[in-house]
Formats: structure tokens, sequence, C-alpha cells
């Protein structure tokens, strides 16, 4: 079911990016960083990566829809006075975000804000997977070296409700993004 819905998700974001490829100018990227756990003492930090698009909707304005896989670090527990190894856990989340950019920019360099709603799934081993809906608040920059291709860097605060609690997570990513359609 999943993958069904990944799949569904990809085929409807790049036939709206080709509908909108004559109107305005959508990018397709990918990008990597680190995941630091926030709000939970049983986890350590650990890497992300994953792919997203943008349909500039305003010069100003843009959705970005995106895919993102986590890695929690494992962390030392000590029950009983024995140490156990507990596995981080992984998290998937496909989401949207929208980008309000090209407020202020110097040149080449534009900044932006960025606010988004996601669905999550969490697995770990030794427990149920979980899923649930999260939010995410950020704020990036983004350098175009060449008018159609630019560097990003970001960092975004996505807490998530899965299960009875949550997980709360702050995202430090850079990337690469590619642009078609008109100037």
């Amino acid at each position: 079911m999943k993958k069904t819905t990944c799949l569904i998700f990809i085929v409807l974001f790049l036939l709206g990016a080709t509908s909108v490829a004559d109107a305005g100018k959508f990018s397709i990227g990918a990008f990597g960083g680190l995941n630091i756990p926030l709000a939970q003492d049983d986890a350590k930090s650990g890497a992300l990566y994953g792919a997203k698009g943008r349909i500039l909707l305003l010069p100003y304005l843009g959705i970005e829809p995106y895919f993102c896989f986590a890695k929690y670090g494992g962390k030392d527990a000590e029950v009983r006075e024995e140490t156990f190894e507990l596995e981080g856990g992984d998290i998937t989340s496909f989401g949207a975000d929208l980008v309000l950019g090209s407020i202020s920019g110097f040149g080449k360099t534009k900044f932006y804000g960025l606010v988004g709603i996601n669905s999550n799934s969490y697995k770990r081993e030794g427990i149920p997977d979980e899923t649930g809906l999260g939010v995410a608040f950020g704020s990036g920059v983004e350098f175009f070296p060449t008018e159609m291709l630019s560097l990003e860097f970001r960092a975004k605060y996505h807490p998530i409700k899965v299960g009875d609690g949550g997980r709360v997570h702050l995202e430090f990513s850079g990337g690469v993004n590619y642009y078609f359609g008109p100037e």
C-alpha cells in the first residue's frame, strides 16, 4: 500500500509539473543531511536523504512535494545494571511544503521560509510500525551558480505524531535543484 501511495504521488507531481511548465518554473532536486532528535532520549542523530520538486506559483511562492528517508542512531540504555543497545529507527516522510521565497535576496542568492504538512512512518526493531501526521517549519538559502541550477541549504523543525507519543527532530540538509520552464 505504501509503495502504491508513493508511486501515485510521484506520477501526480510529474503530471502537475508538466502541465505548469509553460506557465511557470519548476524544479526537481535531491538533498541529504543530518537528522537530530530533540524531544526523545532513546536515539542519537542520524542521516537523512530525499528527493523533491518545486512548482513556482508566483515569483515569491511555491509548493514543494517531497519524500524523505531519515534514520536515528542507536543508543545504549541501562536496565537493572545491564547495558543494552537500542536501535534508533527509521522515519519515512512524504508531504508538501509551502515555500515563501525571493522576498529578499542578493543577486543570485535567495532566502526563503517554509511551512508544510506530511505523513510519516516510524519503524523500529521490537515495536510495531507507527504512522502519523507531522508539520514542518524552517528556512533556507538558495544560491544560483547558473540560471537553471541551484545549491541550497536549509534547517527544518519537524514534529510528528506517531503512536501514543511523538517524535521531534531538527533537520539540517544541503541539496541541488535543477530548474525547468521559462524565466
